[in-house]
């Protein structure tokens, strides 16, 4: 009989993972369990940004832009390697709303929510002479200024990582392509555990435990039909966010836009990002299973068509995309009639009498007051449903404090902290500047492992490729300490080509999958599956063209 768990968690994207990093801080028995590789759902594909959500504004959502602003400060601390400061402009023509004088009083508001503690106070430029020299390819007729104003970018799909890495190191058992069956119950309709399978080796397990969390995002309502969980109404409303990834010679950006698209009026970004531009997002409702959501043509052309509205010298078409990825946002159900834009970004909890916990909406910037939240109503309900729990001493987390393990262990909780650990590498071991800027600007900390490493063997100081600091220390670490067991969560995920290189990662991909079968054990046919799993996800980020 397996040991009795407090806590299960089906789902290992950025809020089934911060559930199971707070619920071990509080000394639950805790165990997760992710059908594909941790944050390979709609928390690798955002907008990658940690944001204080100006644009809620509009709608009203005071109290979620004053959530956001304030787990924005509390991630630049706890993970400052991850999340950083970046400088976004606002671009105001004449005859837009709103004008440029009400979008700096919108400012001044999003500020003072951030209680005046933003990277930086924003900025206004008056005159499209004054923006040009900000940022030479915006378009100047029409322009009556633009505001500076900071928020945060990140590298989401690490965010996932490092608290799977953080709870796994407290003793949560949180395991990838692992899928929950079925749920476990007794003839009162109680549920008392899980049944799993893993899905690369077919092992099964059943485990018991108090209570279930479901933190599926997108895929919410397909496992509430699957578990056969009686509903009286779906909780989702879905929306396809799409972007699209170009040249940066294509679009020199030094700072963020953002914009209102002249096609519809949707707030959308573009974004200098790991050394290319990205553009995004689209915002429309989607029908259909959350594991066939990719980008098509129209979400492309949209795209493209509104960017060129901004920088019309640009003349941006589909045939400049590099790559695409698309993500399904698992907004709350609310008026059918509602434009998708306007869905509130907020977020839901379900507690039930069978031992289940729904949690529903949110968004990447607030994930771990969601989980607080999430886990904090597990425990109420473990309280007065379970006479056996132990309920003594589990009120506090710490994750508002505690920092993830790329960040433990830095000097000072700071970007300038995290640039030591580069400037480290470069005079211990000899690593190039750009390499080291990129290695500790990813796993923090951690990064001195991967120097220990290039030291002992430079051959693993090599590139991967060219144009790009990604080195093949990244992809042995990504198997012997970052969890990946695919090809596709090594190129995907812990060192994306997919997403930034210009063959998308198939120039190495045969050399990856060696490399893995090494560390890994597979045979032959293992590294021809494999290989032929990352060149079907290559596909699907291309159908957009066909």
């Amino acid at each position: 009989m397996s040991e009795l768990l407090d806590l299960v968690v089906i789902g290992g994207g950025i809020t089934g993972a911060g559930i199971a990093r707070d619920a071990v801080l509080r000394g639950l028995r805790v165990a997760l369990f992710e059908k594909g590789d941790y944050g390979s759902g709609t928390s690798s594909k955002s907008s990658k940004l940690v944001h204080g959500g100006l644009r809620y504004l509009e709608h009203g959502e005071i109290g979620l832009v004053f959530e956001s602003v304030s787990e924005r400060r509390v991630q630049t601390r706890v993970a400052p390697h991850l999340v950083r400061p970046m400088p976004f402009l606002v671009p105001i023509f004449e005859g837009t709303r709103p004008g440029l004088e009400l979008m700096n009083i919108g400012l001044w508001i999003y500020d003072s929510l951030a209680l005046f503690r933003a990277p930086r106070m924003h900025k206004t430029f008056r005159g499209a002479k004054a923006a040009s020299r900000l940022e030479p390819c915006l378009r100047t007729e029409g322009l009556r200024g633009v505001i500076e104003y900071y928020d945060c970018a990140t590298d989401d799909a690490r965010l996932v990582l490092e608290n799977i890495l953080d709870a796994q190191a407290l003793g949560a058992d949180c395991r990838n392509y692992t899928e929950v069956t079925r749920l476990v119950r007794d003839d009162g309709g109680r549920i008392r555990g899980v049944a799993v399978r893993d899905v690369l080796t077919g092992a099964t397990e059943e485990l018991r435990a108090r209570v279930v969390v479901l933190a599926a995002g997108a895929w919410t309502d397909e496992m509430v039909r699957r578990f056969e969980v009686p509903l009286k109404r779906e909780l989702l409303r879905r929306t396809k966010g799409v972007h699209l990834v170009i040249p940066h010679e294509r679009l020199p950006l030094g700072r963020a836009i953002t914009l209102l698209s002249p096609v519809d009026g949707r707030v959308m970004f573009a974004i200098p990002w790991r050394g290319r531009t990205v553009l995004g997002t689209t915002d429309t409702d989607f029908e259909g299973t959350a594991d066939e959501v990719h980008a098509d043509a129209a979400d492309a052309a949209y795209l493209c068509n509104s960017i060129n509205g901004y920088f019309p010298q640009c003349e941006l078409t589909p045939a400049d995309v590099i790559a695409t990825w698309a993500g399904l946002r698992p907004l709350i159900r609310g008026d059918e009639d509602e434009d998708e834009s306007a869905v509130s970004r907020e977020h839901d909890i379900f507690t039930r009498d069978d031992g289940l916990v729904i949690i529903a909406g949110g968004k990447l910037t607030t994930y771990r007051r969601m989980a607080k939240e999430a886990v904090r109503k597990t425990l109420k309900w473990l309280r007065e449903h379970d006479s056996e729990f132990d309920a003594d001493g589990r009120e506090r987390s710490g994750t508002k404090h505690r920092p993830l393990p790329g960040a433990d262990g830095l000097d000072e909780p700071s970007l300038e902290g995290v640039a030591r650990i580069g400037r480290a590498l470069i005079d211990e071991h000899g690593i190039d500047g750009e390499t080291a800027t990129h290695l500790c600007g990813v796993y923090g900390v951690r990064a001195r492992l991967l120097g220990e490493a290039i030291a002992a063997d430079r051959t693993l100081s090599e590139r991967l490729n060219p144009e790009l600091p990604y080195v093949w220390a990244e992809v042995d670490f990504a198997a012997r300490h970052d969890q990946a067991r695919t090809v596709d969560d090594v190129l995907a995920r812990r060192v994306p080509l997919l997403l930034v290189g210009r063959d998308q990662g198939l120039d190495v991909a045969e050399r990856v999958a060696a490399r893995l079968a090494a560390i890994l054990g597979w045979g032959p046919d293992q590294i021809a599956s494999q290989l032929a799993g990352y060149r079907k996800t290559v596909a699907d980020s291309r159908r957009f063209r066909t």
